[in-house]
């Protein structure tokens, strides 16, 4: 784009009617999703994706271009003036370009989303009930799935439910698949309805039927559904145990040490309904011990599929009626990826989500580093809270309202699944494989959006789990990426596909992506993830570098982040940063390179 916010004195001249039509009362206005090519002469050509390309001056699609968030249209040009020294003849001017921004598709205004969204109400009939809940479990865990299966028997009792339970276990040892079989049958009597088990002994014999048919590869399916490559963790396995029983169906799965209690937050936002892409549009409150987390929780009577079920499977337009007032929709965190898929196609929410209450989920606590806005402010308000939350392992997070968005958050402690239509798998092995999932389903389920209820659920594994503070990092432990996941996730997000392919398409398409970049020579596969990884750092390491401008950030703060990126920018010195943390421990640096080639291909493999 050519930058020259001044343009020509002539040009800012030009007028084009009034700019009342860019106008509403109650509307906010941000840039719309469009590219645009300079022709020479000061002038763009701006196309949105519809229609022809339409002519603008070079100057007026800059403010445009600047427009990253809603606010009121005079809001923007104020901001865009100040920074760029406007004279108040070139603002009136730009002011007169207003109209003529929105008419081509340079702006798009809240009305307009809305409008959009409402437009999506189809005569369909409403999505069947949710039948299953699935439980990924694995090891030494019967006790934990039996409180869990007991907590989710009540709530379906309490609210006149029914629904079959599905034990997904992935445990190497006959022992503990021996116990989760006979606690699956032992619950199905005193619950009434079916408890289903499905261990190495069922997937194996299932796999061989699918082979013997001729639906895919042993390599495939044993990586979709087993462990082969021997990783030990492998609760993607189980989700994708329990995707293919509840093909064709809506389904629920959640975490075996998690418990039906159902928390508000809070602070409830007074919006309906929010869209958010690229961000966290959680709120997040932190607590020093489990006792004040849980004494925060303000529970609440509800119906856990029904949760799920106001979401899953609906139109966006059953949510974004025409009817909503504008100041019922909150478009802070929307941008360009959710304005584009609600302007492509007919949206419908795929998967659903709750928040948590309790453990977080997580390996460091060097996430709350990136915290912001009422998060941030809430976890710095004191040092001595600080200092105390960051390793605690207790939390209170979750959208503030209901919420539609993009991939940037896909918790599977408690998820919901529409399974009508093809879903792609979960990466079978490895930690925070619910995180590669949303991205997956992002980029291959075409109209797919993520639907998130303003509800926590309670979080609880075993006790004496631990998580890496700050300090922990330094000459000793040299981290750039904590997981597996952040890496291949960055891929999957950064593969260009068709964007009105179907999603049998879509999902080839995304599998050959990751087969190529895992058939290239190991040198050349190496190069590729560390210009990932340094791409995927560089951004988080300058937007941590822009948060220490503000003014208003306490000491500590500062302190923390600053040694953080100390750490960050002397890991990238270190011969093995392209290697994520969760890799280490019982490889060499050859090894992981190998590995994680491996999974690259069998990952493609499977998607294909």
């Amino acid at each position: 784009m050519n930058r020259r916010p001044m343009g020509l004195l002539s040009r800012f001249q030009k007028k084009s009617g009034t700019a009342a039509a860019a106008h509403r009362q109650n509307a906010v206005w941000r840039k719309a999703d469009f590219i645009s090519a300079s022709i020479g002469n000061d002038v763009q050509m701006v196309y949105s994706r519809r229609g022809a390309p339409v002519a603008l001056p070079s100057f007026a699609l800059e403010f445009a271009a600047n427009c990253f968030e809603f606010a009121p249209l005079e809001t923007h040009i104020a901001e865009y003036a100040g920074r760029h020294g406007l004279h108040p003849m070139q603002v009136d001017a730009l002011r007169e370009w207003l109209p003529k921004l929105a008419a081509a598709g340079a702006l798009i205004s809240s009305e307009q989303v809305r409008d959009l969204c409402a437009a999506m109400r189809a005569d369909e009939p409403a999505p069947p009930p949710i039948g299953t809940i699935g439980f990924p479990t694995g090891g030494a865990r019967v006790p934990l799935l039996a409180r869990a299966l007991e907590s989710f028997a009540l709530n379906l009792r309490e609210h006149g439910r029914t629904a079959e339970f599905v034990v997904a276990d992935s445990s190497t040892s006959a022992e503990h698949r021996a116990a989760f079989r006979a606690k699956a049958a032992e619950l199905a009597r005193e619950f009434g309805f079916p408890v289903l088990y499905s261990g190495e002994e069922e997937r194996t014999q299932f796999a061989a039927a699918l082979v013997k048919r001729g639906a895919c590869s042993r390599e495939a399916i044993e990586f979709a559904l087993l462990d082969p490559l021997g990783t030990g963790f492998a609760c993607g396995a189980n989700r994708n145990a329990l995707l293919l029983h509840g093909a064709g169906g809506m389904l629920c799965s959640v975490d075996d040490d998690v418990i039906c209690r159902l928390s508000a937050l809070p602070e409830v936002r007074k919006e309906r309904v929010s869209l958010f892409s690229n961000c966290d549009p959680f709120a997040r409150w932190l607590f020093p011990d489990r006792e004040s987390a849980l004494q925060a929780a303000h529970f609440v009577e509800r119906d856990f599929l029904g949760a799920h079920e106001e979401l899953l499977g609906r139109g966006v337009g059953e949510l974004i009626p025409p009817e909503m007032p504008l100041e019922e929709l909150s478009l802070d965190d929307a941008g360009d990826d959710i304005l584009r898929r609600l302007a492509l196609a007919p949206a419908r929410i795929r998967t659903s989500y709750l928040g948590h209450f309790g453990d977080p989920g997580i390996p460091s606590s060097c996430y709350y580093l990136f915290y912001e806005r009422a998060n941030r402010q809430r976890m710095t308000a004191s040092e001595e809270h600080y200092r105390a939350v960051f390793a605690s392992r207790s939390v209170l997070a979750a959208a503030p309202a209901l919420s539609i968005g993009d991939a940037s958050i896909s918790p599977g402690m408690a998820m919901g699944l529409d399974h009508r239509e093809l879903l792609p798998p979960f990466f079978p092995v490895l930690h925070a494989e619910d995180f590669i999932f949303g991205a997956t389903a992002w980029q291959c389920c075409a109209g797919s959006v993520a639907g998130h209820q303003p509800l926590a659920i309670q979080h609880e594994p075993p006790p004496g789990k631990t998580i890496l503070l700050p300090g922990d990092l330094g000459p000793q432990r040299r981290v750039v990426l904590f997981e597996f996941a952040h890496l291949i996730r960055r891929v999957i997000r950064d593969v260009e596909i068709a964007q009105r392919a179907s999603s049998e398409e879509r999902m080839r398409s995304l599998g050959r992506a990751l087969n190529e970049l895992a058939a290239l020579p190991s040198a050349d596969f190496i190069e590729v993830l560390r210009q990932k990884t340094l791409e995927y750092e560089s951004e988080k390491l300058g937007w941590l570098d822009k948060q220490l401008e503000l003014d208003e950030m306490p000491e500590f703060w500062r302190r923390d982040v600053e040694e953080y990126l100390t750490n960050v920018r002397e890991s990238f010195t270190e011969e093995d940063f392209d290697i994520p943390l969760d890799l280490k421990k019982g490889r060499t640096s050859a090894e992981n390179r190998i590995f994680m080639q491996t999974l690259f291909a069998r990952f493609g493999q499977l998607l294909q």
